[in-house]
């Protein structure tokens, strides 16, 4: 069984007489057209059943787009047109959509190589892509998610990680107490002071910061004297009171943590990271790709939009490294769910000090798409399955 859009009618139909098809949250029937030799804009093939898996790739708008889409595009075409491949009707939409009687949405043709307007089906999954923070901070954010309920749509990975928030609740679980580098709330200036005084060089990261924007070291001297380091450039001060009188302003403008600074191993002089990939599987949280991101021009953090440079993950792999990156993937899934909600895709941010230890840096629950092309093809995988596995199995995002 086929089905396409017509676009005259602004109706989904199948190809196939006599037979039923239903499709989304709400069941919709989708219903039979013999005449649909009009050049049908978006033919896809439905698997086995009389029930179409619908998957909704929320995101926001984005005016100087030609799609009036946000977010990451590229991802989301990918992700569309490999579920579309696999019988999974799929589009992106806009948080705005639900307000009108009819849903539309945007799904990629690869015929005519755009995305194009339709009247959509409610989706049985919400892949929450939302690109803004503050966005998923408002109020009508939060009348979509009752919306979402009241249709009984999954929501599938409800919101941003904050920093802090990741720590706390690792912390308060203490499975993973070992992998955790001493991390405190910058409140004000006693607090960091007496930080600083204790583990001489940390980082300061935004709680809401990603791909390594914001950050700082400070290294504190023998002589009290202050080492103060950012992407671009550093600066020296004579002692903590100088340095505080002219940072302070940038520092307490938004939430910012402190956190002790690990003495990395090195390849090749550089600093690196582990970048592991996660989905939900069946009741397990599964590594499905494994990264190293290697620094380069700086020396504060490896990720490539900040000068990081790619290293194959083979060249350091061990059975005793996989098996303690699978233990963490595992139980960061399990912790962070009951935190913050179901999450069935997360990447994490691991480093190595030279003992070999292994460091949680950051959890990421809208990871950026991976430079190695066979993690990619192996997320677009788990997630089709995971997106099957919620829709028709008993298990209920909560």
């Amino acid at each position: 069984m086929n089905i396409f859009y017509d676009i005259p009618s602004e109706n989904w139909y199948h190809t196939e007489e006599n037979a039923e098809l239903f499709a989304g949250a709400a069941v919709e029937e989708i219903s039979y057209k013999k005449d649909h030799l009009n050049q049908p804009l978006i033919p896809i093939t439905v698997f086995p059943g009389n029930r179409m898996l619908v998957v909704g790739i929320l995101t926001a708008s984005n005016p100087k787009k030609e799609s009036g889409l946000g977010g990451n595009l590229t991802l989301f075409r990918d992700l569309s047109s490999f579920l579309l491949k696999h019988g999974i009707l799929t589009f992106a939409f806009t948080g705005n959509a639900l307000h009108s009687e009819t849903l539309r949405g945007y799904v990629f043709s690869s015929i005519s190589n755009k995305w194009i307007e339709c009247k959509m089906p409610l989706p049985d999954i919400v892949y929450n892509r939302i690109p803004s923070r503050g966005y998923e901070a408002s109020e009508e954010f939060q009348r979509l998610i009752t919306h979402l309920k009241e249709y009984r749509m999954n929501l599938f990975n409800p919101c941003f990680l904050d920093k802090y928030v990741m720590f706390e609740a690792l912390m308060e679980d203490g499975s993973l107490t070992n992998h955790l580098p001493p991390t405190m709330i910058l409140r004000n200036s006693y607090c960091l002071d007496a930080f600083l005084e204790t583990h001489r060089h940390i980082y300061l990261k935004p709680c809401k910061g990603s791909q390594g924007k914001g950050i700082y070291t400070i290294i504190k001297n023998h002589d009290d004297t202050l080492l103060f380091n950012s992407l671009k450039h550093s600066e020296s001060f004579p002692d903590f009171t100088s340095f505080w009188e002219t940072k302070k302003k940038d520092l307490l403008k938004r939430s910012y943590l402190a956190q002790q600074a690990i003495s990395p191993k090195k390849l090749l002089g550089h600093r690196y990271d582990y970048r592991i990939l996660v989905h939900y599987e069946k009741g397990f949280y599964k590594v499905t790709g494994k990264a190293v991101r290697m620094s380069q021009t700086q020396e504060i953090t490896t990720h490539t939009p900040q000068g990081g440079k790619l290293f194959p993950y083979q060249n350091l792999q061990s059975r005793s490294l996989n098996l303690k990156l699978a233990n963490i993937a595992q139980k960061c899934g399990e912790i962070l769910s009951k935190k913050v909600g179901f999450l069935g895709e997360f990447s994490i941010d691991i480093g190595e000090d030279e003992t070999g230890s292994l460091f949680i840096y950051e959890v990421n629950s809208k990871p950026m798409q991976f430079d190695e092309e066979e993690i990619e093809v192996n997320r677009l995988l788990h997630l089709k399955n995971l997106f099957i596995e919620l829709t028709f199995s008993n298990l209920k995002i909560k």
